[in-house]
């Protein structure tokens, strides 16, 4: 009661900064955390008031606002500038386009398992933790465990001292502090990562696995590859260059021996990993 009384206004309008934020990025007000005398003004107030009034009226029905942004010609533009002299707005602090950013690391995780079929879409349980008679844990001996599953990320295991290494590597929350807002940043391991990383190609050895179930044709797998991958078919001059990428890896393995089947499957999976690392795949454009 007391939150939503005599506050309900500025409730509802951190609560629709929010949102928007979820939505473009960063919200229209840049410190979520502050409205105060602190914090940033609006780059369009009359916008926000009419959310959080809005949002008010609905019985403060969140899919309302999450319905009115995803309509709006706002949300629907393009990332890429055609029109409009960047000089005047470098930053796109008025939204004549959208901001192209990563997914969150969440979501990553989520859609590779996804593509892969891998994906346990039921509630996480209890995490397998040791007996607590075997408990020996000091300041200068933390408790670590991460406990992976197929769960979403969101039941992945969380401590206050130490992040997913998943999760810590491709910007997510710090678990020890408020984080209004994720700060994106592009390093050289996240790159060796979707290289390396085990459970990367464990996923798209999966998803090969599901593309040459679904057809004996290459032409066919490709187009089920990216319809799972990136929800569009192929253009002719990556079909073109796709084929080409197989044969040559096929030819790339021919000294291994390999029989037919794992051939197959290794060369799928390379593709995949191609398609699951990409940009297209990684961004909201």
């Amino acid at each position: 009661r007391w939150i939503i009384q005599d506050n309900k206004h500025l409730l509802a309008r951190v609560m629709v900064n929010r949102i928007w934020q979820y939505h473009f990025g960063r919200g229209l007000v840049l410190t979520p955390n502050d409205f105060g005398t602190r914090g940033t003004y609006p780059s369009h107030p009359q916008l926000l008031d009419f959310l959080a009034q809005t949002f008010i009226d609905s019985g403060f029905n969140i899919n309302q606002i999450h319905y009115l942004i995803l309509e709006s010609a706002t949300y629907q533009q393009s990332s890429i500038n055609t029109v409009v002299d960047e000089s005047l707005d470098p930053s796109n602090r008025f939204i004549w386009k959208f901001n192209a950013r990563r997914i969150p690391a969440e979501n990553i995780r989520d859609s590779w398992m996804h593509v892969a079929g891998t994906l346990d879409s039921s509630m996480g349980g209890e995490h397998p933790f040791p007996p607590a008679s075997s408990w020996g844990f000091s300041q200068h001996a933390p408790f670590y465990g991460d406990y992976d599953h197929n769960h979403r990320s969101v039941y992945l295991m969380t401590q206050r001292i130490r992040r997913h290494p998943f999760l810590a590597l491709f910007d997510g929350a710090d678990t020890n502090a408020s984080t209004p807002l994720r700060v994106e940043t592009t390093v050289p391991t996240q790159s060796l990562y979707l290289l390396n990383s085990e459970f990367v190609h464990m996923q798209a050895t999966a998803a090969a696995n599901r593309v040459l179930a679904s057809s004996a044709n290459d032409d066919a797998r490709l187009d089920a590859l990216y319809q799972r991958t990136l929800t569009r078919h192929p253009s002719n001059d990556e079909r073109k260059h796709d084929l080409m990428f197989i044969q040559s890896y096929k030819d790339e393995l021919s000294s291994e021996m390999l029989d037919s089947a794992e051939l197959e499957i290794r060369t799928w999976a390379a593709l995949t990993r191609v398609l699951i690392t990409s940009n297209e795949f990684l961004t909201i454009e």
